[in-house]
């Protein structure tokens, strides 16, 4: 799916530099994810990474993560975050 205007990423692209920043920044070394991974069962991320997940994808795609949306459904997996990061930045949250 390509962006609306040009300055919002594509899923695609966003999924990408999801699973980037998780196997670089959050996961052990020889660990892997997929994008239907279930991040927060307690196996791959511990409430720390979480955090910083969170953090990570306020700023990478330059929105707010208002308090409300701080749940499970919105960060579950990889795919999930997409979903919601492609939400967030078309401004219907």
């Amino acid at each position: 799916m390509a962006p609306d205007d040009g300055s919002r990423p594509a899923c695609r692209e966003i999924e990408e530099r999801l699973l980037e920043f998780i196997r670089l920044e959050l996961l052990s070394p020889g660990v892997t994810v997929d994008r239907q991974d279930d991040l927060l069962s307690g196996e791959l991320l511990d409430s720390v990474a979480v955090l910083r997940l969170a953090a990570f994808v306020g700023e990478e795609f330059a929105f707010e993560i208002r308090p409300a949306d701080f749940v499970i459904e919105n960060f579950q997996n990889v795919a999930v975050i997409t979903d919601y990061v492609h939400r967030a930045t078309r401004g219907s949250g």
